[in-house]
């Protein structure tokens, strides 16, 4: 009687923490995205260190989201796109769409439990669709769409 105890008190902590990331990741991408389009960014802790190649605007959105969503067991992948064409005007400009996506891949903590996956992946995504509203730094400043490595599964969702 004991084993079957501990699996299913093992499925109660996976999933709980499963379904905590997931409120987390949708909650957060929400949240710094909304910032976003206000021109409320703020600076990246120490703790976190963004992609190289974004722009700062970009790299403290990314930043903003993997605060926001703290997430428990799993490494979290963000994603910044502005979709457009023309690369003068795609970019921190009001009326722009903005994208924003993160993916945690999770690792369940104790890794007896099957838990939910995507694409073959267990991962958790969430995308938040929005316009910029106001302008970070009160200057229009032009940009690119800045992913980080390649999580589980691509990013072929997000755009």
């Amino acid at each position: 009687m004991l084993p079957i105890l501990v699996l299913i008190l093992f499925g109660i902590i996976d999933y709980g923490l499963y379904f905590s990331n997931t409120l987390s990741a949708e909650s957060g991408v929400q949240t710094a995205a909304r910032q976003a389009t206000v021109g409320a960014l703020t600076p990246c802790p120490s703790s976190i260190t963004p992609p190289a190649d974004a722009s700062p605007q970009v790299a403290e959105l990314m930043c903003m989201v993997k605060v926001n969503t703290g997430s428990i067991t799993g490494t979290a992948f963000v994603a910044v796109v502005f979709p457009g064409t023309d690369p003068t005007t795609t970019g921190w400009f009001p009326g722009q769409e903005l994208i924003v996506c993160e993916v945690i891949d999770v690792a369940g903590l104790t890794g007896y439990v099957p838990l939910p996956r995507h694409a073959g992946q267990v991962a958790i995504r969430s995308k938040v669709v929005t316009q910029i509203q106001s302008i970070p730094l009160t200057q229009q400043v032009p940009d690119k769409t800045t992913m980080e490595a390649s999580p589980p599964g691509g990013w072929g969702w997000c755009t």
